[in-house]
């Protein structure tokens, strides 16, 4: 009766720690995300919508969402004008494209005039700059 007693002991730790290490790990990888900024070349503002929430309160000329867990997402411009027609791309690339390892990026689209409408377009894309935290040590 004691092995088996023990055997379950040293099962349920095993179990607790593996639990917590599958925590810790989920945990790291939900803090680094992807960072989307829209702005209008025109001047005119907007509010930004990505899968339904909306970004900023207020219009602004220039929206930047930090810490986007996607890859590709649904995105809506609302314009603060009331005339000028929403703008909506139900599969914009956040990620780097390709099949490659992929981190964290920062990306960059522009509205833009074309033919007398307003066209979201692709300016940049580049690696998110993640800052270390120091680890500080006290005795």
């Amino acid at each position: 009766m004691k092995t088996t007693l023990a055997t379950n002991n040293m099962m349920q730790r095993f179990l607790t720690l593996l639990g917590t290490i599958a925590l810790m790990a989920a945990a790291a990888h939900a803090q680094i995300a992807h960072d989307l900024t829209v702005f209008s070349e025109d001047g005119k503002a907007f509010t930004l919508v990505i899968n339904g929430q909306a970004v900023n309160a207020e219009p602004a000329t220039s929206v930047t969402a930090p810490n986007i867990n996607f890859d590709y997402a649904k995105v809506v411009v609302r314009f603060a004008d009331g005339t000028t027609p929403d703008i909506e791309r139900k599969n914009l690339q956040i990620a780097t494209p390709g099949t490659g390892p992929k981190g964290p990026v920062a990306a960059v689209y522009a509205i833009k005039e074309k033919k007398g409408e307003q066209v979201l377009r692709f300016v940049s894309r580049s690696d998110k700059k993640i800052q270390n935290t120091p680890v500080i040590i006290i005795n």
